[in-house]
């Protein structure tokens, strides 16, 4: 899925209804306390809903059990000035599917939430799109799309799980020695995936980098459009080895593809446009134990 961004993922356990880093390939069931805690955000799964995030997503799925309904979660740096802007506009999705605004977008304090009608499915379906604006710029969407009979209940759920947001500084904690952490960034990247999410009008774009301790990589990219360029789709995946030199603020990440060729990477710890946290080539990439690695 497309839209506000992607990055609602990491995590080390889950203890069911108790507070848990948000963790992918789990089944969360109603009422469980999740938190994102480099995005410093805490959520609560509303009742009568259950679900999770798909392995090699970064979007947290949530179903009524009906198949009537479905809330998709996102979180991002945001800029406050281009919400409204978004919600406006024709939202683009996965495989051909957009909302489409149905009267005007609503706003109160740092909350803007708007009706869409469904283009692109085969069923008359409807959609609920609702942002709210925390600390540090970081926002969380909800999507909902409905049968018209299960709209209500669908809204609803995404205004319930909004409610229940805490925002909090994000914790940077975990990323290199400038955050209190010993290692070289060859040590520190071990085991580690390495996720960038792009998301702009109709165009989104990911680059997933999985660094094994063994010293081998996988690599998917994938970009798409929708919406008034039509919509379109490119992906790859790469392997080969890797490593990576320096320690504290900079570094270097260097990528040995199975054909030869490499790829280099310069990193940077630092304040960037998107916050706190770990830069390669200028870009923000997040980082979190792989799920990838043997």
């Amino acid at each position: 899925m497309k839209n506000l961004g992607l990055i609602l993922l990491i995590g080390i356990g889950f203890h069911a209804f108790s507070q848990s880093e948000l963790k992918e390939g789990v089944q969360y069931p109603e009422n469980t306390s999740l938190v994102v805690s480099v995005m410093g955000i805490t959520l609560k799964i509303p009742s009568g809903w259950s679900g999770g995030v798909p392995v090699g997503s970064s979007t947290l799925l949530l179903s009524d059990g009906s198949n009537e309904s479905t809330i998709f979660v996102t979180a991002d740096y945001l800029e406050e000035d281009k919400v409204l802007e978004y919600l406006r506009n024709e939202i683009s999705l996965e495989q051909g599917v957009s909302l489409i605004p149905v009267g005007h977008v609503q706003q109160q304090g740092k909350r803007w939430s708007g009706e869409y009608r469904v283009n692109g499915v085969s069923l008359t379906m409807q959609g609920y799109v609702e942002v709210r604006l925390g600390k540090s710029n970081i926002g969380v969407g909800c999507v909902v799309i409905s049968l018209p009979n299960a709209f209500e209940k669908g809204k609803s759920g995404a205004i319930e799980l909004l409610n229940s947001i805490q925002f909090t500084e994000p914790n940077n904690s975990n990323n290199t020695k400038a955050a209190g952490i010993n290692q070289s960034w060859d040590q520190y990247l071990k085991g580690r995936s390495l996720r960038y999410y792009y998301s702009q009008g109709d165009f989104s774009e990911t680059d997933f980098i999985h660094l094994c301790a063994t010293g081998s990589f996988n690599r998917s990219k994938r970009s798409s459009s929708g919406g008034s360029t039509g919509y379109g789709a490119v992906s790859g995946n790469n392997q080969g080895t890797w490593n990576a030199l320096g320690e504290g603020d900079t570094g270097k990440l260097i990528l040995r593809f199975d054909d030869g060729t490499q790829a280099e990477f310069q990193i940077q710890y630092g304040q960037g446009n998107k916050g706190l946290g770990i830069y390669l080539n200028g870009s923000r990439y997040y980082a979190e134990i792989s799920n990838q690695c043997p």
